[in-house]
């Protein structure tokens, strides 16, 4: 029996093949600013870079019986693209009006849900491939991308992840009481680059989580008034400015003790962002070299930021893999989110 007529929205035969990848990246002062519940009654400052670990996303626009397949974490076939499972690619489709005879694949240097950033560089990915790889406007890419995240899904999140994923390079991030976003770029120095190729280490924690979980109960708390809550973020916003000082003085040795105050005050936001697991991973660290450092993201697992003094990286690196910690050495990605196109 021939298969009815669908006239939902589809890519047309012709559309061509698109590949594009998006940063993951590496907050270095004032994570946590940029939500809504704090940015809104104070403004927020973030400084953040990307590193050159991606999030890639394929679309090839069409399949045989005009149904959408999908390969992420796990694979999905479905009639239509609403009934996806995967919440970003659901938003996102529908926002570029694609419903069906599409197929899609995504691919990720580092797991979900491990602060780094993951799934606005997929959103953020996946929308510039859509856009069938032509070059879009960043703040454009960017502000689209925050909207599937903060208004489609509604999840306590800022525009962080999905700036840095656009523009790439290392930034300043400056959040209005509007939520609209000034960026920066910042200059890496040769002192700068060094530190952060030899000094600055990730390790994962073996630990996933749902970020807006976290998010969720200090979003509460903030919008609440909590005290305390308030009160590590204003010291959290605080240290920006020192953080930015370091970096444009090469003061690198500097960055591992504010990274360290950062820590101690963002450990105050709520239960859920330390465990016992990461109080040792970090005292572990500390024990064998480091002068600072903190979980990215909003807590509860994912990847530990250790800065080592000068000449103890080895003994560094040795301590957390002996720990059972994984490291996942990375550079900065300047560029940004970037698309090729195949075809027509």
């Amino acid at each position: 029996m021939a298969r009815a007529a669908d006239d939902s929205p589809a890519f047309a035969d012709h559309s061509p093949v698109v590949v594009a990848r998006a940063p993951l990246r590496v907050s270095l002062a004032g994570g946590g600013t940029d939500l809504p519940s704090y940015a809104r009654l104070h403004g927020g400052e973030v400084i953040s870079f990307a590193i050159d670990r991606h999030v890639a996303v394929t679309v090839y626009p069409r399949s045989f019986d005009g149904r959408v397949r999908a390969c992420w974490d796990v694979a999905e076939q479905v009639s239509r693209a609403e009934e996806l499972e995967n919440r970003y690619a659901r938003e996102v489709l529908r926002r570029v009006g694609v419903s069906r005879n599409i197929q899609l694949a995504s691919f990720a240097d580092a797991p979900n849900g491990t602060g780094l950033g993951g799934s606005g560089a997929f959103t953020v990915a996946l929308l510039h491939a859509l856009r069938q790889g032509t070059s879009p406007d960043q703040r454009a890419l960017a502000e689209e991308a925050a909207a599937v995240e903060m208004v489609d899904l509604a999840r306590p999140v800022g525009k962080h992840d999905h700036y840095i994923a656009a523009f790439g390079g290392l930034r300043a991030l400056h959040i209005g009481t509007d939520l609209t976003v000034t960026q920066e770029e910042l200059t890496v120095s040769p002192a700068l680059a060094g530190y952060l190729r030899n000094d600055l280490l990730l390790f994962y924690t073996g630990v996933t989580r749902d970020a807006g979980h976290v998010l969720a109960a200090q979003s509460a708390r903030t919008s609440h008034g909590d005290p305390e809550a308030v009160a590590s973020l204003r010291a959290i916003h605080d240290a920006v400015a020192d953080m930015r000082k370091a970096l444009e003085n090469d003061s690198v040795w500097d960055i591992g003790p504010l990274l360290h105050r950062h820590w101690m005050n963002k450990r105050q936001l709520s239960g859920g962002v330390s465990s016992s697991r990461i109080d040792d991973l970090y005292r572990c660290a500390r024990e064998a070299g480091s002068d600072g450092g903190k979980l990215l993201g909003a807590g509860g697992g994912g990847f530990l930021l250790i800065s080592c003094r000068p000449g103890y990286a080895a003994q560094v690196r040795t301590a957390m893999l002996e720990a059972g910690t994984q490291e996942l050495p990375f550079g900065i990605d300047k560029h940004g989110s970037r698309a090729t196109t195949l075809g027509p």
